[in-house]
């Protein structure tokens, strides 16, 4: 939906529906770079086991890094260059629904970090969706996850988060839950759009 605004000079301005999306694990898969990551920096440590992606179950990664003993060795590995080259989006066919949704949709990137994190992933998305033109980009130190300080509340808005905690916080009008069920997305108050495919169906 969008809304059409007829100016003096008789132009016609059309105001597109906001659509805020996270970055981690909604538009990339940030957990197979971390551990990937963690495998590389980590590997010819004594205690080193390999970590699997696949089976991480922890936000902190304490399951499958098992060298990381600190909330600070975390932060660390999303700092470091290295997270971002090996980052990739999160499924084959993201990069052409969001396109699609950029004609119909203003997209917003909404994503947490630290002030290093935020800066590699605005060049990140500079480089790997140069069409969006619009984040938000916070760094949280010191305080909850959540997105409670971005206002959403615009007519049709809408918000896709992995994150319950997120989407509980945010004022946006529709909130859809993404990806599979973790510990920190288990809900039953929001729809859950399993991959891009899902989001194609709902919102193109």
């Amino acid at each position: 939906m969008c809304e059409i605004y007829f100016r003096k000079d008789w132009r016609v301005l059309i105001i597109k529906t906001r659509l805020y999306l996270d970055f981690d694990n909604v538009l990339v898969n940030s957990t197979r770079s971390f551990c990937e990551s963690y495998n590389i920096l980590y590997k010819y440590h004594k205690d080193f086991t390999p970590a699997n992606w696949e089976l991480v179950d922890t936000w902190n990664f304490e399951n499958q890094c098992k060298l990381l003993k600190s909330e600070s060795n975390v932060l660390e590995i999303f700092e470091t260059p290295i997270f971002f080259k090996l980052l990739k989006l999160i499924s084959d066919n993201t990069y052409e629904i969001v396109r699609e949704l950029n004609e119909k949709y203003q997209i917003i990137i909404a994503s947490i970090g630290t002030p290093m994190n935020l800066s590699l992933k605005s060049l990140y998305l500079q480089e790997t969706l140069p069409f969006i033109k619009d984040y938000i980009l916070m760094y949280n130190d010191g305080v909850k996850m959540n997105k409670e300080i971005i206002q959403m509340d615009y007519p049709d808005s809408i918000f896709i988060d992995d994150v319950t905690t997120n989407l509980d916080s945010s004022n946006a009008v529709d909130k859809y839950i993404f990806g599979k069920e973790y510990p920190w997305s288990k809900t039953n108050d929001y729809k859950r759009l399993w991959n891009w495919t899902d989001v194609a169906k709902e919102l193109l």
